[in-house]
């Protein structure tokens, strides 16, 4: 089902300026006389006409009688009073109306008329204005109403695709789903009789987990936090269950690998993994370690039979937190008992699937990702599923930030033919770097 995007039309603007030119200028002087009379009567009627009165009296004071405008006044030096012969209306008035300026009277008109004329024009500019950004937010409402639909279209239609995209991709989190998800895989190769490939930095399954106590906690389902106040006995039992969980899943791969050549299937188990064999600073393995096993982390050793509280470490990240069990007697600094440790297990699971009839390929190089795939055979006939785990940030913390045990399973078949060619291409590569090495010794 696809969702149809909303289309429309290009919007086409009203013109401003054209709005301008239908409101004359008349138009607007009317709109402000009639929203503010008030204001219009005392800051233009008032005073233009006062001084139009007194144009006028000026005007005939000087042009009808301007014998008597010159010298028909005196003042009194007795009094000091203003008197003249014949007043037209009282010796104040006259004497206002003589010492009145022409050119004021009419620079005062002309510029009522010119504040009138300015008044009118920003009026007509900010309605042009208002008009413009009206237009503007009505065009916006628009576009976001049109926007608002495609969004909504555009999540419906990625509902969808993620609805398909989850049917066939399951994301997981933490040891106990990872492992899930790893059991699932051996369980589908085994019963279709498909290729077992596993790509993966250490032979033993998930090997640091058990030793990281957020790992430790997350499948005992707690909070890193809640095992502060744990006795080391109690922690010893979290992650023993941890370690019994990694060893069933090994142990169910083991088997696979027996029940297939038992049932003379041309299906094998394959597994590519980090070489331990070349020593110095060639050595791939403890390269792998060293990114794990870094300045960033801290390293305690611990008595699983103790009764004694955890080490309260409030500094440490709970997932730079790595925790070794101990019978006390060990006289190794914890990092160095740590990576004796899970170097051991590295070796000692090479040999035993080797042993199995496990090809076992040894790699030079760390590995970016680990993969569980149940790969179906080409020259198989029939209809077979593949199955594979992809997993991302399993132990590796070079850098000392919080990494997440984080995975995914898909069936889909592009997918997993993918990341079989993925497998295929380290076990070349490991194969050429193997007999490079074997060719110098």
């Amino acid at each position: 089902m696809q969702a149809a995007l909303p289309t429309s039309a290009p919007a086409v603007l009203p013109n401003p300026d054209a709005d301008a030119q239908n409101e004359g200028f008349f138009g607007v002087l009317y709109d402000i006389i009639r929203k503010h009379p008030i204001l219009f009567t005392a800051f233009f009627m008032i005073p233009f006409v006062a001084l139009l009165i007194s144009l006028g009296f000026k005007w005939y004071y000087v042009f009808n009688d301007s014998t008597h405008y010159l010298s028909g006044f005196e003042i009194d030096p007795a009094t000091g009073r203003w008197t003249d012969g014949k007043a037209y209306f009282s010796p104040g008035i006259d004497r206002y109306i003589r010492e009145l300026d022409i050119a004021g009277l009419l620079g005062g008109i002309v510029g009522i008329f010119i504040g009138l004329y300015v008044t009118v024009t920003t009026e007509k500019a900010n309605r042009q204005k208002e008009r413009a950004n009206q237009q503007e937010m009505e065009h916006l409402k628009t576009q976001t109403h049109l926007l608002v639909q495609a969004t909504q279209s555009l999540n419906t239609l990625m509902i969808d695709v993620s609805g398909k995209v989850n049917e066939k991709v399951l994301l997981m989190e933490g040891p106990d789903e990872v492992l899930a998800g790893i059991g699932r895989v051996i369980e589908s190769a085994q019963s279709q009789g498909n290729d077992l490939l596993v790509l993966s930095n250490t032979a033993r399954v998930e090997a640091i987990a058990p030793f990281r106590m957020d790992y430790v906690a997350k499948h005992a389902q707690l909070k890193p936090h809640e095992l502060r106040n744990a006795t080391q006995f109690d922690y010893a039992r979290k992650a023993e269950a941890l370690i019994r969980d990694c060893t069933d899943v090994e142990n169910k791969l083991k088997g696979a690998a027996i029940y297939l050549q038992n049932m003379g299937s041309d299906a094998h188990v394959e597994f590519v993994t980090l070489n331990d064999e070349n020593e110095g600073a060639n050595h791939a393995f403890l390269k792998y370690l060293g990114k794990v096993v870094n300045e960033h982390i801290s390293v305690e050793t611990y008595r699983p039979g103790s009764n004694a509280v955890l080490n309260a470490l409030d500094s440490v990240p709970h997932h730079n937190r790595f925790l070794v069990p101990t019978s006390g007697h060990e006289t190794m600094e914890p990092k160095a008992l740590l990576v004796n440790q899970l170097y051991g297990e590295h070796a000692r699971a090479i040999r035993e699937m080797q042993e199995l009839g496990i090809r076992v390929t040894k790699a030079n190089k760390t590995l970016p990702v680990q993969l569980y795939i149940s790969a179906p055979r080409e020259n198989k006939p029939g209809i077979y599923r593949g199955l594979c785990v992809c997993i991302l940030g399993s132990g590796s913390n070079a850098s000392g930030r919080a990494t997440k045990l984080t995975a995914f399973l898909t069936e889909d078949p592009h997918i997993v033919a993918s990341m079989t060619e993925l497998f295929y291409d380290y076990q070349t590569d490991g194969r050429l770097n193997t007999q490079e090495f074997v060719r110098q010794l």
